[in-house]
């Protein structure tokens, strides 16, 4: 069968000229401007920069998934008394969730500007409907743009850094390649595994992935010394079952390369494979392992939601 990315340049020239016609580019743009004003002060950045930027969060496939959910709905509610009024509802807040999809990908920091715009809506756009499922989506496009524009100023390459960290820990760079390819391979069983190894090393080149690896490395350690509460250091040692912060801290890398990124995660925190499961296992002389192989589990589940963005798989379905 015939994805739609095989037609991703038409289909999304198409998607934006639509997203264009509720909300044309140079409002968005205009939002975008007054937005990096409010929050951080800035007034000098050309609208070139925005207009590069807002196009490029336009072109990825998670953006283009999720208002497409958000304008079908928006066309579907006109004719739907039910959905119309859950939406009046004060608490509905089904198409916030929808939207901030978007946002994920791009951070927390991305998140934080979205509440800003949803809760001052009228100021960026006086003339349209907050409530709208299209507004929501225009929300997180302003927010993620914003967020891509601010975070420009951090180009550093973390890369070393994380590795440095992850060999600490005994994870090595082919320990994640190997993982990635076993994943993948069903789907693309000519790929190169070169490949796998481009993806892992993108995630890793990234701060966020930085300050979320060396926070759990951090945790991990202070564990084995028992520097912390006895009954944390038991909780945390022992890795007991309710104990979710090690996931919580990990998802913050999958979920800046969306929801596929985010369902790898789950499975590979099922699963176990390779490394993983060596570090979940390995409780020798007092060793915590509870959030490394998490974040394990994260980086390759975000290398897997990259590749996936990025590349045309030979199948849709898994080969089995």
């Amino acid at each position: 069968m015939r994805t739609f990315l095989k037609d991703k340049t038409l289909i999304f020239n198409e998607f934006r000229d639509e997203v264009f016609s509720h909300y044309p580019q140079a409002v968005i743009e205009e939002a975008v401007a007054r937005l990096l004003v409010e929050i951080k002060g800035i007034k000098k950045i050309p609208y070139d920069t925005i207009t590069t930027t807002l196009l490029g969060v336009l072109s990825k496939t998670e953006t283009y998934n999720v208002m497409t959910t958000l304008m079908e709905l928006q066309k579907k509610v006109k004719h739907d008394s039910e959905l119309l009024a859950s939406m009046k509802d004060p608490a509905y807040n089904v198409h916030r969730t929808i939207a901030m999809s978007i946002c994920g990908l791009y951070g927390s920091g991305a998140i934080s500007l979205f509440g800003f715009m949803d809760c001052k809506f009228r100021f960026f756009f006086p003339t349209k409907r907050p409530k709208s499922f299209i507004s929501k989506g225009i929300c997180a496009i302003v927010a993620s743009t914003a967020s891509v524009i601010i975070s420009e100023n951090v180009k550093e390459d973390y890369t070393e850094r994380n590795l440095a960290l992850l060999a600490a820990r005994g994870v090595a760079l082919d320990d994640m390649v190997e993982i990635l390819d076993t994943l993948q391979r069903p789907y693309n069983p000519d790929m190169e595994r070169s490949l796998c190894e481009e993806h892992v090393l993108a995630v890793l080149r990234k701060q966020q992935t930085f300050h979320a690896l060396q926070l759990a490395i951090k945790i991990d350690t202070a564990v084995e010394a028992g520097e912390f509460n006895p009954q944390y250091n038991h909780i945390v040692g022992q890795d007991e079952g309710l104990f979710g912060v090690d996931e919580s801290i990990a998802t913050a890398v999958p979920l800046m390369y969306g929801t596929i990124a985010l369902t790898n995660f789950g499975y590979l925190d099922k699963e176990k494979i390779g490394i993983i499961k060596e570090l979940d296992s390995d409780h020798s002389e007092g060793k915590c392992n509870t959030f490394i192989d998490d974040m394990v589990c994260g980086i390759v589940a975000a290398a897997c939601g990259r590749l996936a963005h990025n590349n045309v798989p030979t199948y849709s379905k898994p080969l089995k």
